[in-house]
């Protein structure tokens, strides 16, 4: 199988999972299961494409390098999470009305969410060749916006999570992994 395709699959299958399991689920609680899924499903991915690297030098494999080659197009799927969900959010809870946001009291969690979610808009704009040669060595500087944009995210889940943020040894490996796999990013990126 063409490994595009099966990319495609794995993330269409993912959207499709989520939607299965939130039709299963009680229809007062759809809305909400289908929010924090979706936004639960982007952290999780985006965490998943920051610790392939580390996968990668651990397990030398064609496994570990297809996942490497294929990051890219992780990336854009992570996107399309965190977009389903903000279109989620945006229409649901508040009705398109962003004066709503601003006046809600989480509004500081919020706009963390919108930041976070801007950045990966800019990441998923330019995760093309033709925008890795106009930007040149600034197009590596834009993808690390990917740190800044999960640890703002994680915080955005910890005090606006609906569903899975309130299991709290759900969050507790969650910020574990997430930390464990930020801090080995960065120290074995420092020179010897």
């Amino acid at each position: 199988m063409n490994r595009r395709i099966l990319w495609h699959a794995i993330g269409v299958g993912l959207i499709c999972a989520i939607l299965l399991a939130g039709a299963l689920g009680e229809p007062k609680r759809q809305i909400l299961f289908y929010v924090s899924g979706f936004g639960f499903l982007a952290l999780l991915s985006l965490i998943f494409i920051i610790s392939i690297p580390l996968l990668a030098r651990a397990w030398k494999s064609p496994h570990a390098e297809m996942l490497l080659a294929n990051r890219r197009q992780m990336g854009i799927y992570s996107f399309v999470f965190a977009l389903i969900h903000v279109i989620l959010v945006f229409n649901f809870f508040f009705a398109w009305d962003a004066g709503k946001i601003l006046a809600n009291p989480n509004s500081l969690f919020l706009i963390m969410g919108a930041a976070a979610f801007l950045m990966l808009a800019l990441m998923a704009a330019s995760s093309n060749d033709f925008s890795m040669k106009a930007l040149g060595r600034n197009w590596k500087y834009l993808q690390y916006l990917i740190y800044s944009a999960i640890l703002l995210i994680l915080v955005h889940f910890i005090a606006v999570g609906k569903i899975f943020a309130q299991n709290t040894v759900i969050v507790a490996i969650l910020l574990l992994v997430a930390l464990a796999v930020l801090a080995l990013r960065f120290i074995l990126k420092q020179p010897k």
